[in-house]
């Protein structure tokens, strides 16, 4: 099989051009999840370790060393005539796993005579490579896997009605008279056992070939002008501008069979599909929306135990809520500024919003949002920075990010961290964990179209192994300080009138401003000229406290990336509330710890009872108020 061949060879060259050599230990780990580095050899061995009867958790490739592994341009000889390219490698996962799925449309033998070949070129010395690959060979899709469940238009499950006719598919293959006649479910196994692989035409009105054209031209298109290409410089290989090399993937694509979240109904054959995987982020190109997991560790990491919060007032606006949502973890999602991007799903759900300035002379958010489970669309999604991570983990978060930056490695991978990410966790490496369950939409252009839905973000944690419950060890009840009423900062010295509070020295480019609404009690926030809203219910987020926290910073290098101390006693700022305003210091003396305000009598502030936005802004940069 060309595509499988194509594939190992992709796999094999990319671990040795990066110098990374793969080792696998097979560990038998039971929770509610895969593991891709375990081997199973039974599918009810396989289903209890999952611990649930939904097919979509179910993953079959093992091969979380190899995926893991950086993928990169290479000169296209490398290992004889071997094309290895970024968008080879981005799709290999997809690949092995539309082989190795209910599609069936790879045999045990085929893989089994693929690794002896493999080993026979080894001098019959297996390798890690070899070793991974080989494990796949226990896996129940391949060994005593169920029958598929097929009718005149589903394959398990999959609806084909749009790229399969039976009858039209008789008449192009009279050999299949006499072994299945007019039969349409047997017709409709053999196009997806057999014809499938083969880019066998299903019906009058679709052609695999053609549409395979008008995609891979788009994804070339995408390849070089993509600033990852771009950066190679001179002698760089030439893009070989594949969406991918099975058949199987291009029928997948247009089927929408690799869609995730609440648009999965957009499965045209335009370029331009809630499932695209072409186009750029803001970090690196290499998207991998379609179903690169990082599954290395399905228990949950480093949890002392789970915490039980017992108050029934929330930490983050002191309003009542069930003890179900007190115990329920965060998310920590990072949204843009981007005036393209405006405005975003479920930034009214933030209690806790957060903006600071990145590179580039533009800001970017991070929402803490406790309330996330019933949200179907949350996002955009951006990538992240260090200082984010050091602003999230006082809250104990899930962190919802699309990639970051090298100066996150270290932070974004340690034990204690969790987080979902679309693509490489910091931009230049790492994992990619939960990447299968973000998904794009047709109503905008890369990078300000990539979402994730809740039930996305609960997929993404039992795969990960992550705690969706506050984790003892990790989270503080102990945050803000709230007020026994209401705090209108009247008797506060110092303090001065601030209905209208312009951020635009500090955020130059979003221009944040809040203006107070003093019958309701709370500040409107706006961006770029203009009220920033919820794309979901369309009303204009407000907060009942304002904070701006000065803060060290420096420029890190030639790109403009920024640094700043979040973990510091010696900083001042401003609180606002009420359409009053008061001089504060802050401090923060640990990772989890929680941020503190205080002010000038050295007492902790009181908030109101409310959301709070917290400007981080570059000491020496000073909001204006009147």
């Amino acid at each position: 099989m060309k595509s499988l061949r194509t594939m190992c060879s992709a796999f094999l060259c990319t671990v040795l051009t990066t110098g990374l050599l793969c080792t696998s230990a097979f560990t038998n780990v039971s929770y509610g999840a895969v593991v891709r580095n375990t081997v199973f050899t039974t599918t009810a061995s396989m289903s209890s370790a999952l611990g649930t009867t939904d097919k979509t958790m179910w993953n079959p490739s093992f091969l979380t060393e190899v995926e893991n592994t950086y993928w990169s341009f290479a000169p296209s000889n490398m290992l004889g005539s071997t094309e290895i390219t970024l968008d080879m490698a981005k799709n290999n996962y997809r690949n092995l796993e539309m082989l190795l799925d209910n599609g069936y449309t790879m045999s045990y033998s085929t893989l089994s005579s693929y690794c002896d070949e493999y080993l026979a070129k080894k001098n019959g010395s297996p390798d890690a490579f070899y070793n991974i690959l080989h494990s796949c060979l226990g896996n129940p899709y391949l060994t005593g896997r169920p029958e598929a469940t097929v009718t005149a238009t589903t394959y398990n499950g999959r609806d084909y009605s749009k790229v399969f006719d039976a009858a039209y598919y008789l008449s192009a293959h009279p050999e299949l008279v006499a072994s299945i006649g007019n039969n349409p479910a047997e017709l409709l196994r053999h196009f997806v056992e057999t014809g499938i692989a083969k880019g066998e035409v299903g019906n009058a009105s679709f052609n695999v070939a053609t549409y395979a054209a008008s995609l891979d031209a788009s994804v070339l298109n995408t390849q070089l002008s993509s600033a990852s290409y771009k950066a190679l410089g001179t002698g760089k290989p030439a893009p070989t501008g594949k969406y991918s090399y099975s058949w199987a993937n291009y029928y997948g694509r247009y089927l929408g069979h690799y869609t995730a979240g609440a648009l999965t109904q957009s499965n045209t054959s335009s370029s331009k599909t809630s499932s695209q995987t072409v186009g750029t982020d803001d970090d690196i190109d290499s998207m991998m929306l379609d179903g690169a997991e990082d599954n290395s560790a399905a228990t949950p990491k480093n949890v002392v135990g789970t915490y039980s919060e017992t108050s029934s007032k929330s930490v983050y606006t002191n309003e009542t809520v069930t003890s179900t949502q007190a115990n329920l973890r965060p998310l920590a999602v990072m949204m843009p500024t981007d005036k393209a991007a405006q405005p975003s799903y479920g930034i009214s759900q933030a209690d806790i919003l957060y903006e600071i300035m990145e590179e580039g002379g533009i800001s970017r958010q991070m929402a803490i949002i406790p309330n996330w489970t019933g949200l179907s669309r949350i996002g955009n999604l951006r990538s992240c920075r260090l200082y984010y991570i050091y602003a999230a983990k006082e809250w104990d978060p899930i962190l919802i990010h699309f990639g970051g930056v090298a100066y996150m490695k270290g932070v974004i991978n340690g034990p204690d961290m969790n987080n979902i990410s679309g693509t490489y966790e910091y931009g230049v490496g790492g994992k990619a964990p939960g990447a299968g369950q973000f998904f794009r939409s047709n109503d905008r252009t890369a990078p300000h179209n990539a979402y994730i839905s809740a039930s996305g973000v609960q997929k993404a944690c039992v795969q990960q192994g992550y705690s969706t419950n506050l984790r003892a060890g990790y989270y503080n009840s102990k945050h803000f300080t709230f007020a026994d009423g209401v705090n209108t900062l009247s008797d506060a010295p110092g303090a001065q009138s601030a209905t209208n509070i312009d951020l635009s020295e500090i955020f130059p480019y979003s221009k944040s401003k809040f203006t107070y609404n003093a019958s309701q009690g709370v500040y409107y926030k706006s961006i770029h000229g203009g009220a920033q809203t919820d794309a979901i219910n369309g009303k204009q987020i407000s907060f009942a406290n304002v904070i701006i926290q000065n803060t060290k910073w420096k420029q890190l290098d030639k790109k403009g990336y920024l640094g700043f101390t979040m973990i510091d006693s010696t900083e001042d700022g401003y609180y606002f509330t009420k359409g009053k305003c008061i001089h504060i210091t802050w401090k923060k003396t640990g990772d989890y710890a929680p941020t503190k305000y205080y002010d000038d009598a050295g007492n902790e502030i009181k908030l109101n009872t409310g959301k709070t936005y917290i400007g981080i802004a570059q000491k020496g940069k000073s909001p204006k108020f009147s």
